[in-house]
Formats: structure tokens, sequence, C-alpha cells
């Protein structure tokens, strides 16, 4: 019976520090994803500018 609460920790804060590797994957990812489509956007607007004389 000893066994039962080290099963329950390991359980539980196996699923809290895999929940939180997930949201700090998850939002790699967005930020990666925003921060290339405002490069793309920024590049964008910078050709398409009106020409130099």
């Amino acid at each position: 019976m000893g066994n039962f609460g080290w099963i329950e920790i390991v359980l539980f804060y196996g699923i809290a520090i895999g929940f939180g590797v997930w949201q700090f994957w998850k939002m790699d990812r967005m930020l990666k994803k925003t921060r290339a489509e405002k490069a793309a956007k920024e590049a964008a607007e910078r050709d398409s500018g009106p020409p130099a004389a």
C-alpha cells in the first residue's frame, strides 16, 4: 500500500510537467509563425514602396 503515494506523485507531476512542455512547444511554434508573418509583411511593404529616383 505504500507504493500508491509514489505512483500518485509520479502520475500527477508527470501530467503537470507534460502539460507545461506542451504549452512551451505550442507557444514557441506560435511565436515563430507570428515573427515569420511579420517579417514577410515588412518585406512586402519594403519591396512595394515608391521607386527611388
